[in-house]
């Protein structure tokens, strides 16, 4: 899994008040299970930490994306169609001598790339295709489109046009809204038969009539038993936190405000069953009244379950980075599992120069073409080699 890097700073020295970070009072020094639970809070913050940092990468790469990547690949699709347009006119114009090997090379790698491509601009490659496709292929076309349908009818009892259904290309935003709300039903309908295709499939697929053993019986009764105790030892934290902080009981208005912000962040940390964040508050309430300290005591058993809790909301966090960053159409293709701002500045640069590349390529096809049409037996050359 990618990982954000911690950043170099040096770490300050840990005083006896840092190391009482939950277990404080009387009795205070920490057993095995207390310092590896103050350890996982701490990595539960760096990793909370580390959240926000890919928050601002991800902000960073939509910028680049947006400024610099999005336009480029506009000018390249621009390129291409007008490379595709070039190849058409000196096959159908004849402005050079081809074989019939060379012409009907020409021909297919026209009429594949324009099916690839259709989504793109659908105007543009449908009226490519219809211009190059044979009498047999427009008939297999139009037969599968049809029978398409005719599928969409049984199932969804709705006439479908999927030409019309899967137009991209719009006159202006009122004509885009118009198409959308048009198909928004039949969308719906699929996205809910799909769903339940999915379902269906998963529930078979993972579907087990064997008996469970007595091993995997013991297994799921002791999850749940922890499940349970790990509700209870919360609640009981939960508690003993909301008698200090109830702000009914406080007369100090600025004192009754803290504590009502105090109470609402305890009471969703416990619908959500957020141990790490119970302890955080538990923290804030022993600053706010160091007087009158929260008086909690658990054995070294509870204390491990609060830290596979915590460990599991750090991997959580993680998967989270993650999927946040690599969910974005420009780090689809990121190298490696290290993920900072200099690694990143030179793959986004990496990534724009690789594009822009492209584009002089497809330009330098376009200005040969342009000029001399029977460069485009060199390209069939080259096409054929790979």
């Amino acid at each position: 899994m990618p990982q954000i890097p911690k950043k170099q700073t040096a770490r300050k020295k840990i005083d006896s008040t840092d190391q009482d970070m939950v277990w404080v009072g009387v009795g205070s020094n920490q057993t095995k299970a207390q310092k590896e639970f103050n350890d996982a809070l701490n990595k539960h913050k760096e990793t909370q930490s580390r959240a926000k940092e890919a928050e601002a990468l991800f902000t960073l790469v939509n910028q680049r994306y947006l400024n610099d990547v999005i336009p480029e690949i506009e000018k390249q699709k621009g390129m291409i169609k007008r490379r595709y347009t070039l190849m058409f006119e000196i096959l159908t114009e004849e402005r050079c001598s081809l074989s019939v090997n060379q012409r009907e090379f020409i021909r297919r790698y026209l009429l594949e790339s324009a099916h690839e491509l259709l989504s793109e601009d659908t105007p543009f490659y449908m009226g490519l295709i219809e211009a190059l496709e044979t009498k047999m292929e427009r008939k297999e076309r139009l037969a599968h489109k049809l029978r398409a349908e005719a599928q969409i009818k049984r199932q969804f009892g709705m006439e479908i046009d999927l030409d019309e259904l899967n137009q991209t290309e719009f006159e202006d935003e009122e004509a885009r809204q118009a198409h959308d709300e048009k198909f928004k039903e039949f969308r719906e309908k699929f996205e809910e038969f799909r769903n339940n295709h999915y379902k269906k499939y998963n529930q078979g697929f993972g579907s087990d009539q064997r008996k469970k053993s007595k091993a995997q019986i013991e297994k799921e009764k002791k999850l749940a038993d922890a499940e349970k105790l790990i509700s209870l030892d919360i609640n009981s934290l939960f508690k003993n936190l909301a008698k200090l902080i109830h702000p009914d009981t406080e007369q100090d208005p600025v004192l009754r405000e803290k504590k009502s912000q105090l109470m609402r962040s305890l009471s969703g940390a416990r619908d959500n069953m957020n141990i790490a964040e119970i302890l955080e508050i538990k923290m804030q309430v022993d600053d706010l009244i160091p007087d009158n300290q929260t008086d909690v005591s658990f054995s070294d058993k509870t204390i491990k379950r609060f830290v596979s809790i915590i460990k599991t909301k750090i991997k959580d966090l993680e998967n989270m980075i993650a999927s946040r960053l690599f969910s974005h159409p420009l780090l689809e293709s990121y190298p490696g599992r290290n993920l900072n701002p200099d690694s990143l500045k030179k793959y986004v640069e990496k990534v724009i120069k690789d594009n822009r590349s492209i584009t002089q390529v497809v330009k330098a096809d376009v200005d040969r073409l342009e000029s001399d049409p029977k460069y485009i037996k060199s390209m069939i050359r080259s096409m054929q080699a790979f």
